[in-house]
């Protein structure tokens, strides 16, 4: 019977099974370990996605700061004159966009490991406020167990429906407001870093064949 009891609790959630509750009671008669245990699985596969996420961000970040501080370094060797003072407004700006993106990505997954426990007893709270708040949770982590080789932006799409559930309690859920700010922002902001980096990357090249000529 035990064995039994363990392999349960270890199973997949089923979003039907967290809106009708234990044996079809209503939301009123719904198990506090099932609400527990539902919020601990919904912490860890926003933490599993915050691991896979700070591992990108971090080579992105070498790749966007090599090549825009070298793309930018080639433009002032390469230009001379008015279009030199134009490039090192427009470098230096876009150059700055690019690393500021990653670090501001990176900074806010942070902040979501150090704030693991509250994390949990939010999402606690959230799922035993209301049946539609349960549902969409489960469907979350339903959704995102189990698919670790998933990408990161298919992934970090499926956490905007908890988003919603939050609604305008953000000052309630402010820890869990972040978190989901973090993995939900996180595509945006890489994409926005490595567009600038291939960018000056390519121009770079060009300054590079400029100089030789």
């Amino acid at each position: 019977m035990a064995s039994q009891n363990d392999s349960n609790d270890d199973g997949p959630i089923s979003p039907d099974g967290v809106t009708a509750g234990r044996g079809g009671a209503d939301d009123g008669d719904f198990g506090l370990d099932d609400l527990d245990r539902l919020a601990r699985r919904a912490v860890d596969s926003v933490l599993h996605l915050v691991r896979r996420a700070n591992a990108l961000a971090g080579g992105v970040l070498i790749f966007v700061v090599v090549c825009a501080i070298g793309g930018f370094l080639l433009g002032l060797a390469a230009l001379s004159g008015g279009i030199r003072t134009v490039w090192i407004a427009l470098g230096g700006f876009f150059g700055v966009v690019a690393i500021a993106s990653v670090l501001t990505a990176m900074l806010r997954l942070r902040s979501v490991k150090t704030g693991a426990d509250t994390l949990v007893s939010e999402v606690r709270s959230l799922v035993g406020g209301d049946r539609e708040s349960k549902r969409t949770v489960a469907d979350t982590v339903h959704s995102t167990e189990g698919k670790s080789n998933d990408g990161i932006v298919d992934l970090s799409r499926e956490f905007f429906s908890m988003r919603g559930a939050i609604g305008d309690r953000a000052g309630q859920f402010r820890a869990l407001t972040s978190a989901l700010t973090a993995v939900t922002s996180f595509p945006g902001l890489i994409a926005i870093a490595t567009l600038i980096g291939f960018a000056f990357a390519g121009l770079g090249l060009i300054f590079v064949i400029a100089l030789l000529l």
